[in-house]
């Protein structure tokens, strides 16, 4: 995976969403969990394709953590 972003969702709050994000996206082929940074409320991804990044990007509205890119 050659791309990275990093995105800003607001409604991160605890470790609990923390693992609850990992957990999800988890299943969304070409997408892989870098990190989530529940102080600054960031998710860094490395993904594959467009297409994956917006099927993650769609995950995260889904399930209550709507997020923007930031890089």
């Amino acid at each position: 995976m050659s791309n990275q972003i990093r995105l800003s969702a607001p409604n991160i709050s605890c470790q609990h969403c923390a693992m609850t994000i990992k957990r999800e996206l988890k299943a969304v082929a070409g997408i892989e969990v870098l990190s989530v940074n529940v102080p600054e409320k960031v998710v860094t991804l490395a993904y594959e394709s467009e297409a994956a990044l917006a099927q993650a990007e769609e995950l995260l509205d889904e399930i209550g953590y709507p997020a923007e890119r930031l890089s």
